[in-house]
């Protein structure tokens, strides 16, 4: 299994994660990004032009917009709904989603409302290192840029790996589908395909890995190659898939009053007693290129 860069996705020493600050923190969304070769002095690695490249990003949302803005004091999820067409995911995915505690939709512009609500950022450099690093929250707060051959499929860490058990209920029409997990770690699949009207088919689902480790074996034509993973719960009926053009998003978000998965997965209590939201952007950087 090929997990790109995170801040987490297994347990790991301190000093690994905090290393791996400088390639994906929570920096300003940027139309380009450094890339990791310059420092070196080595050419930057060239994406195909048959390539999506596709920018995921966890954001942490304030509770209120600031003093300076027009909504001052206005829940940032009640402006990001209002510029959010709904309508772009189909009424049965909808349906599903909400009965679990999530909306997701289409956004045109999120540049500017990123500009406008921001992402937090502590004044302390000591913790601002910490919550880069994702271990002074439970929660994934991360941006990545990355290319996605037609069908690739990445997966993200939306959550660190639960200490203990912990219960999952998932709704799926009048059924409630309930299963105890040992240790359970909720990750975001993402799969990005080019449509032939132009656009790119986003199709994107949560699975849960579970249990201990257990050894498999893989064999090929030369080798046999040694597997070690997890029991997996597959959530399928939360699959969204729809198509986005260059510079559109698909923005993933808990319900206002948090319940459900969607509470489980993208919220957390804040050591104050506040609730923590983290929403989902998956955003289309650029559309494969034509050849010429």
């Amino acid at each position: 299994m090929k997990i790109p860069t995170l801040h987490w996705t297994r347990p790991r020493k301190l000093t690994l994660a905090l290393a791996a600050v400088t390639m994906a923190g929570c920096a300003q969304w940027k139309a380009t990004p450094p890339s990791p070769h310059e420092s070196r002095g080595l050419p930057a690695a060239s994406v195909a032009a048959d390539a999506t490249v596709m920018d995921i990003i966890f954001w942490p949302l304030p509770d209120a917009l600031p003093a300076s803005d027009i909504d001052a004091g206005a829940d940032p999820l009640e402006i990001l709904w209002r510029d959010t067409d709904e309508l772009a995911v189909d009424a049965k995915t909808r349906t599903a989603l909400q009965a679990n505690g999530l909306r997701a939709g289409r956004i045109d512009h999120i540049e500017q409302l990123l500009d406008r609500i921001g992402i937090p950022q502590p004044d302390d450099p000591a913790q601002k290192l910490l919550q880069q690093a994702a271990v002074s929250s439970d929660i994934a707060s991360s941006q990545h840029r990355l290319p996605f051959r037609d069908g690739q499929q990445e997966e993200f860490a939306i959550r660190q790996t639960s200490k203990e058990s912990q219960s999952v209920v998932i709704r799926k029409g009048k059924d409630s589908i309930g299963r105890t997990l040992q240790q359970p770690q909720f990750l975001l699949t993402l799969q990005a395909r080019p449509s032939d009207d132009g656009r790119v088919r986003i199709r994107t689902w949560p699975r849960i890995e579970h249990g201990p480790f257990r050894q498999s074996y893989v064999s090929t034509d030369q080798v046999i190659r040694t597997n070690m993973q997890r029991e997996q719960w597959v959530l399928r009926e939360l699959l969204i898939d729809t198509p986005l053009d260059q510079n559109q998003s698909l923005l993933i978000a808990p319900l206002k009053d948090p319940f459900g998965l969607g509470k489980q997965i993208l919220t957390a209590a804040r050591p104050d007693g506040t609730t923590e939201r983290v929403a989902i952007l998956i955003r289309v950087a650029r559309k494969p290129q034509p050849a010429l």
